[in-house]
């Protein structure tokens, strides 16, 4: 790797530690928040969930604009418009003008903003290292684990400013990270080429390359059945956490901390077993062994044993998301690359609302933990076709 493309690579990454550590005090602080505030795990659930429909439908538009201004600018311009979008939601709360509705919306346009940088962040590792599948696994892997491991110092952070000031303050941070983000990127990494070719070949082009191809089609198959469920996870959580030990924020924010230092050991597992197995068979086996640490919360634990299983949760991480995002990124072609992730993303994605929205009645239902046992088992379910495509490839 050149020292030129060394130094984009590091920008890249720090932008993304500084933004991950802010977004994961707001994993905890938003929810906490609403939590908080309206002390409703439905309410919770649409907020989430409604916010979060533009971050799957416009993905696939959002292919569009990368391949005409350029993965770099695409970032710079998400991140710098989220830092006022956040920031709005404690400022309109201190001056009490801050309705159920206008919450939904403003988390609804953070996320139109993260649509465009989710696929873009990933479409501009390529521009820097190339196509080499080892290579670029690794770089995935310093991504994936700069988002997974920002929960080791994010929640736990966000669980002691929330007691001392409040959750809705906290979420001035993670408005700055994004201000933080954007000057990183727009100074060290340099303007990239547009991909007008890919551009001029229509806004669909990169769903028909998938619905094409085989392997993405039980690739993004398989991912969109998980992510129901994933969502489902994600959403519980914090409301395990409120319910079942004593509305403390200090421990949810360890649950996270947990994730986190757990995707720091698993981290540095990536390139080595990419390069021992390839992509598929890591990502194949990863959605497998995710569902495992999930399916343990069923049992009764005390905080200290959550907090264990957590960690063996985010070792996993590493070994779903950077696999998947190296096969999708060195096995489409340069000119479609942009249009072929930015859709493989709204794909995978799509149903997350739906995880999150049917939360509240579920654990209305049957309790938090019961809906993390049936997150697990739904989450295994979904990852069998892959992994069952994948192994008989193999033979």
């Amino acid at each position: 790797m050149s020292r030129v493309s060394s130094t984009q690579i590091r920008a890249i990454v720090a932008a993304e530690v500084v933004s991950s550590v802010g977004s994961s005090m707001t994993v905890l602080a938003l929810p906490w928040f609403v939590l908080v505030t309206t002390g409703s795990a439905t309410k919770l659930g649409l907020v989430l969930g409604i916010g979060s429909i533009p971050f799957v439908t416009l993905p696939v538009p959002a292919g569009t604009l990368i391949a005409r201004i350029g993965a770099r600018q695409t970032m710079v311009i998400a991140d710098a418009a989220r830092l006022p979008l956040l920031a709005a939601i404690p400022a309109l709360y201190s001056l009490d003008a801050l309705s159920f509705p206008v919450l939904i919306l403003l988390v609804a346009l953070t996320n139109v903003c993260t649509a465009a940088h989710m696929p873009a962040q990933r479409l501009i590792l390529s521009e820097v290292v190339g196509d080499e599948e080892g290579t670029v696994a690794r770089v995935n892997a310093y991504l994936d684990g700069a988002q997974t491991a920002a929960p080791l110092v994010g929640p736990a952070l966000a669980g002691v400013l929330i007691a001392a000031f409040g959750a809705p303050n906290v979420l001035y941070v993670d408005a700055a990270t994004f201000g933080v983000a954007a000057i990183a990127v727009g100074l060290f990494v340099p303007r990239g080429k547009p991909m007008a070719e890919a551009a001029q070949r229509g806004l669909l082009a990169g769903v028909r390359y998938i619905v094409r191809s085989r392997l993405l089609v039980v690739l993004c198959g398989s991912v969109l059945a998980m992510e129901v469920f994933f969502a489902l996870f994600v959403t519980t959580l914090p409301v395990f956490a409120y319910s079942d030990y004593h509305q403390n924020a200090r421990i949810a924010g360890v649950f996270y901390a947990a994730m986190g230092a757990g995707a720091l050991l698993g981290m540095p597992v990536v390139p080595v077993v990419v390069r021992r197995f390839g992509a598929l068979q890591v990502c194949a086996a990863g959605f497998v062994l995710a569902s495992i640490p999930k399916l343990l919360l069923g049992i009764p634990l005390p905080a200290v044993g959550v907090t264990a299983v957590l960690v063996l949760q985010g070792f996993v991480g590493p070994l779903t998301g950077a696999p998947i995002f190296t096969v999708l990124t060195t096995r489409t072609p340069a000119a479609l690359r942009a249009k072929v992730v930015s859709a493989a993303i709204g794909v995978m994605f799509l149903t997350g609302p739906l995880g999150q929205i049917a939360a509240g009645p579920l654990i209305n239902a049957v309790g938090a933990r019961m809906v993390l046992v049936i997150a697990a088992a739904g989450y295994l379910v979904g990852s069998m076709p892959f992994a069952i495509y994948v192994a008989t490839g193999r033979r």
